[in-house]
């Protein structure tokens, strides 16, 4: 594969440092985002897979995290886990191994868990791409 920029392994980084804090916790409710087992693939090589494939940019995945984070408040049952992660951030059919069909029904939920509120305010990502440079001293 090719090489992986910065700021995502810094967000691959925080992923895996979030599975690391979620994964012992025990589910009192699954999402449709959960799996029955962990995929095989790590997330920074799941990210960089994506990247390739599905042609995103490094701001695709500050939107993400940001789009995960505001799901984390509004459903506070909803954990981010090994089970979930690599269906919650699906770069596509061909990328994430899921048929259209799946993606199609996840990203409605998604959406609906998101109450379709996708508009992020600049001054927000801004905060964040500069969270993102402090944690590991990067430039976007």
């Amino acid at each position: 594969m090719q090489p992986i920029n910065q700021l995502l392994l810094t967000i691959a980084k925080i992923l895996e440092e979030i599975l690391t804090e979620t994964d012992p916790l025990s589910l009192q409710q699954a999402s449709p985002f959960h799996t029955s087992r962990t995929p095989s693939i790590s997330i920074e090589n799941y990210i960089q897979r994506i990247a390739k494939y599905a042609h995103c940019n490094s701001v695709c995945f500050v939107f993400a995290l940001i789009y995960l984070d505001k799901i984390q408040e509004m459903h506070q049952n909803v954990v981010l886990n090994s089970n979930c992660i690599h269906s919650v951030d699906n770069g596509g059919n061909k990328v994430g191994g899921l048929s259209l069909k799946e993606i199609n029904q996840l990203e409605k939920e998604f959406l609906n868990m998101l109450n379709y509120e996708l508009f992020i305010q600049k001054e927000v990502f801004e905060v964040y791409e500069e969270r993102l440079k402090q944690y590991e001293s990067i430039e976007i």
